[in-house]
């Protein structure tokens, strides 16, 4: 796996950078669609160059990321961030660094030292020359930090997490109305019912859930940017010759807008990811298939980076964070792997007893324990050092205290164990030559908690699920429980314990966030791994559905066929719902013709379909922006529920719970449940008419999806600039063919489809582009064609690269 490093006579480097750090020469050859290939004679120097380059493209980006996980934004953002700061600083890796990184692989810390001394090359590289320096960093007066190796594997507050704030909305909720209606408010997997952990009293929460919860939020939700929070005397800068020009006034609407990065913590849940991959026996090729599509956030600058390494003992290319070395996402010269969201219950809310003579001690297995109280100064620009206190007990950060009523509250998490940064585990697992490899590999692997799905050249699929998996030998991880010493985790699980499939018998692998508490689905939810309380409250199954059939279907697969599957936009409710209508009829004209519109629906939720407009501003289960907040599924609860609290509270029922009232009525409603559920549905139409009607104007042929199903991406600093500024880095609202709930899901920022043994014919999507730049050609040349469901060839050979390259860059050792 080795590759010769000499830039060819005929092609020289159109830039040359002397840097200390490297043993030899690399090359990065920029594709042209902006994707680097690096090639290095030297196995570390690899990362070095991922590390120069990542910075080269997105400097501004991870130096944001970086200063928010160690809770370093006020010190250049003023004192707005201090509460930030403080939150992140209780939630990063606090442990023992030697474990830290014996958790990872034999050269995990070599790794993160050549990553970080390649961002640090290209930081010292604009202090020479500013014009290298990214426009936000002038714009906001202030310089890229230098990073050091542990930077990379302390910040844990950027990836996905669960289920703190599920816990805590169930309790609020069961306090106040018990669990008489929680299969309507959010229904568990595999029939499971949870109850009140013995000790537990529940008056203790704080009137607001939201106080309970704001120390945890601002630890895990990204950073957001206002004229009303950013304390700077804005500087001079540049984009494409004209000056950026700071917002006219603090009070305008546009000054007001706040603005953020992608980030990993947005709930996967609500948007979902999809990996299949189909045996050599079903594809048309002899080979096997493999698709991954990991949705997130959408932002500018994406939340993903794709990259090429090449050198001693490393080929390997995909995606992975910018911060990030190495690749979580795709594939090297034997094998192929891509992953979604896995449903692992990783957090828990412990409630204790304070001492009423010394908040500081909580009562623990029957006496007094102290907390740990530690005091630091978090950097305050402008002004002087801001003193905060962050208090810890043996289970985690503390993050509420009530000293009236002697309680506090405090989290524990997975990923303040050793070895569980966000991710950092697919340094191992991407350079794995075969299925025993890389399950190895996927021994060390922490959070997040991830369905790891797998190829090969030798025609092997295999799914494996991976993370630290808590045991709970008395309680199931669903609501609160006292902090006394009754409830403690008993280690974690052996990962032999997670449920595995390789080379079923079908001949197809999927995974969507499902339930998946099995080792193959047609046996559904399997005693062995229920028991174990692994988690239960995973997506809903939708994409699964619709996925399973069209893979049960294929026979002859191809590279694009499973792109046809990937950007698949069939509604799986919309047909058990209009299945249902059939019999049903209205006195308003304008509800008969709706319901004979959603009779006729193909089902599919394409931009010119009326039917589809009209489905999901009734359902809101697509959820396109502007359609409403779902007119059937909250007339469905004020049928099913006679308390108005808690209809008010519920807002709308469960995805499959709504499918589930239309489908079975008597399950639901009291009395005639099916004239109750026929008066929710006629009653909603009309609402849902009402609402198009006023958007799009009375006639059904003009009505489209497209109206709704918008794509904007908007840059951090959108609300600090002029209108013409923000014209330059943001991008407009453009139609997108990608629909959340459906295969196709919106979320997809990264898309992939490989045949092992013939990577040539590989394909990827990353919206919008590769840069953070602007200027860059890279910045949004892939915005417009994600908005089609469009990909671009993933090369991996090299001379195919060299035919298509864009730009040369040379790195060579100085001195």
């Amino acid at each position: 796996m080795t590759a010769p490093v000499s830039a060819a006579a005929d092609h020289p480097a159109d830039r040359i950078y002397q840097v200390a750090g490297i043993d030899e020469p690399v090359d990065i050859i920029v594709d042209e669609w902006g994707v680097p290939h690096i090639y290095a004679g030297e196995h570390y120097d690899t990362f070095f160059a991922q590390g120069f380059n990542a910075a080269r493209d997105r400097l501004w980006q991870i130096d944001l990321w970086r200063r928010r996980g160690l809770g370093q934004l006020a010190e250049v953002f003023g004192p707005a961030y201090v509460e930030q700061d403080r939150a992140n600083r209780m939630f990063s890796y606090r442990g023992d660094m030697e474990r830290e990184w014996a958790s990872y692989g034999d050269d995990a810390r070599r790794i993160a030292e050549a990553y970080t001394s390649g961002i640090n090359a290209y930081i010292e590289l604009t202090k020479e020359n500013e014009d290298l320096l990214p426009w936000e960093f002038a714009f906001l007066r202030y310089e890229p930090a230098l990073w050091e190796p542990e930077d990379v594997v302390r910040l844990r507050t950027h990836a996905i997490s669960g289920n703190l704030s599920s816990e805590v909305e169930r309790a609020y909720f069961v306090r106040d109305f018990g669990f008489q209606y929680e299969d309507i408010r959010s229904p568990l997997d595999a029939g499971w019912r949870t109850e009140i952990p013995k000790g537990l009293d529940l008056s203790v929460l704080p009137d607001n859930p939201d106080d309970l919860l704001r120390v945890y939020e601002l630890a895990t939700h990204p950073v957001e940017f206002s004229m009303d929070t950013v304390s700077v005397d804005f500087g001079n800068a540049e984009i494409n010759g004209r000056p950026v020009v700071p917002a006219d006034s603090r009070d305008s609407a546009d000054s007001n807008t706040s603005g953020r990065l992608p980030d990993d913590t947005e709930d996967d849940r609500k948007e979902g990811s999809n990996t299949f991959a189909v045996s050599p026996e079903r594809t048309a090729t002899d080979r096997p298939l493999i698709a991954s599509d990991p949705h997130r956030d959408q932002g500018v600058p994406s939340l993903r980076y794709i990259a090429h390494l090449n050198g001693p003992g490393i080929n390997v290319i995909g995606a992975g964070e910018p911060g990030l070395p190495g690749v979580s996402l795709g594939h090297n010269d034997r094998i192929a792997f891509g992953l979604t969201i896995y449903d692992i219950d990783q957090e828990d809310l412990y409630v204790y007893d304070t001492n009423p003579e010394n908040p500081n001690e909580y009562r623990y297995r029957g006496r007094w324990t102290p907390m740990d109280v530690e005091t630091t100064e978090i950097p305050v620009r402008g002004h002087d050092p801001h003193p905060v206190e962050m208090k810890f007990t043996k289970h985690g950060p503390v993050i509420y205290e009530d000293e009236e009523n002697n309680v506090a509250f405090a989290v524990r998490t997975v990923w303040s164990q050793p070895g569980t940064s966000a991710y950092f585990g697919s340094v191992e697992y991407m350079r794995a030559q075969n299925w025993d490899d890389f399950l190895k590999a996927l021994d060390r692997w922490g959070t997040p908690a991830e369905n790891q799905q797998y190829a090969d050249v030798d025609g092997n699929i295999g799914w494996k699920p991976a993370g630290r998996t808590p045991v709970r030998p008395n309680w199931d991880g669903l609501l609160p429980v006292p902090g006394d010493g009754r409830y403690e985790w008993n280690g974690f699980y052996d990962m032999d314990k997670l449920p595995v499939s390789v080379n079923p018998e079908r001949g197809w692998l999927q995974t969507n966030n499902e339930m998946r508490l099995f080792d193959e689905h047609e046996t559904g939810p399997l005693p062995e791994y229920v028991n174990r309380k692994i988690g239960f409250e995973a997506a809903e199954p939708w994409r699964a559905l619709r996925t399973r059939e069209v893979l049960a279907d294929m026979d002859e697969a191809t590279v694009d066929s499973m792109l046809a599957l990937q950007t698949d936009h069939v509604s799986v409710p919309g047909r058990l719902i209009t299945a249902e209508l059939d019999d049903i009829t209205s006195d308003d004209p304008a509800v008969d013709r709706a319901l004979e519109l959603l009779r006729d629906w193909d089902l599919v939720m394409d931009l010119d379909s009326a039917g589809a407009a009209l489905f999901d501003v009734w359902t809101d289960i697509h959820g396109a922006p502007g359609t409403g907040d779902g007119f059937l599924g909250q007339a469905l609860l004020r049928a099913a529920v006679a308390d108005p609290a808690a209809v008010d509270r519920i807002g709308e029922p469960a995805q499959t719970t709504l499918v589930d009232m239309v489908r079975h009525p008597e399950d639901w409603f009291p009395g005639d449940a099916v004239s109750a559920r026929n008066e929710a549905i006629v009653s909603s139409l009309a609402e849902a008419v009402a609402k198009l009607t006023e958007d799009q104007g009375p006639d059904p042929a003009g009505w489209r999806y497209g109206f709704y199903n918008k794509q904007e991406l908007l840059h951090p600093l959108s609300g600090l600039v002029d209108p013409h500024t923000r014209r330059a880095i943001d991008i407009e609202p453009e139609e997108r063919k990608p629909v959340n709930n459906t295969v196709g899901d919106l979320g997809a920022s990264w898309r992939y489809v490989a045949e092992p043994g013939n990577w040539d014919t590989a394909v990827a999507m990353n919206n919008p582009g590769q840069s953070g730049d602007p200027e860059s050609p890279f910045y949004e040349n892939l915005f417009l064609p994600w908005t089609r469901d469009e990909t671009f060839p993933l090369l991996f050979d090299r001379a195919q690269i060299t035919e298509n390259a864009a730009l040369r860059i040379r790195l060579e050792p100085a001195g």
